[in-house]
């Protein structure tokens, strides 16, 4: 039989763990066509993000403490901020010493997505729309245009070959000139711009397809370094407890203990 311990945590990661798989998956799928899913996975990935990072806490407490387990208060004070709770997570590697199989370099895209899910988890940006309507013009707060702005183009700059953009650009132009003969575009875009353009509407699915899978690269590797920070707190975690509280976090989280090139070889997260 698991005790209450041992039950608390093993639900609590194959939750985080599904959640996080489909916040990546939505990622892909997201694009100015669809911008609700947009919010879907941000809902996703804040949620995934905050509850992994506050496991790991919960564990470095335990570890600390001989297996006492810590007070509500203890992880409240960090509320919903994402930023916060990476680096302390960070912190917490560095000070425990932990191995990392696939070592992490922060760059200003993954700040970037931070960020947005940072500010989306604060509450400013997942209500963008209502703060509208209720007469607050907070336009710096909406996440989808952040997130074009500040992770996609970014991605598109630094992972796309001129050569491929001038394809894009070349077949944004040739379809976009024979749907404007028997079609139209309606569309805001991630940006809060009218799209009526089809060649333009072109442009930016051009812009999606080759995002999406940087996208979901650079998330993944933020969640495979809270994953082996988790995995690496719950093996020292276990000694404490002689396996009695603790469960294989390796096991859950199996699925973002991966390379890169595995990450860029799949869309679907949200199943094994």
């Amino acid at each position: 039989m698991f005790n209450a311990t041992f039950s608390a945590f093993l639900e609590e990661a194959q939750f985080t763990k599904e959640i996080l798989g489909i916040g990546v998956t939505l990622l892909f799928k997201a694009d100015y066509a669809a911008k609700g899913i947009y919010y879907q996975s941000f809902t996703c990935l804040s949620t995934g993000l905050e509850r992994l990072a506050k496991l790991c806490l919960i564990l470095d407490y335990y570890i600390c403490n001989k297996g006492m387990l810590p007070s509500e208060r203890y992880i409240r004070d960090f509320g919903h901020e994402i930023n916060a709770l990476f680096f302390s997570c960070g912190d917490v590697a560095e000070n425990r010493k932990i191995k990392f199989r696939f070592p992490f370099e922060l760059d200003d895209i993954h700040q970037n997505i931070l960020h947005v899910l940072d500010a989306f988890a604060d509450s400013k940006g997942r209500y963008s729309n209502i703060n509208i309507l209720l007469g607050k013009e907070q336009t710096e707060d909406d996440p989808i245009h952040k997130w074009y702005s500040s992770v996609d183009m970014p991605l598109f700059e630094k992972h796309i070959s001129t050569k491929k953009k001038d394809a894009f650009e070349y077949r944004a132009r040739v379809i976009g000139k024979a749907l404007a003969e028997f079609s139209m575009v309606q569309h805001i875009t991630e940006d809060d711009t009218n799209l009526q353009d089809p060649v333009e509407a072109s442009r930016r699915t051009g812009v999606w397809e080759a995002v999406a899978p940087y996208r979901q690269l650079y998330t993944l590797q933020i969640i495979r370094f809270l994953t082996e920070i988790i995995m690496g707190l719950g093996y020292k975690a276990m000694a404490v407890s002689q396996n009695e509280d603790i469960p294989y976090f390796s096991e859950i989280f199996s699925l973002f203990y991966n390379s890169d090139a595995y990450f860029r070889s799949r869309k679907t997260w949200d199943r094994l």
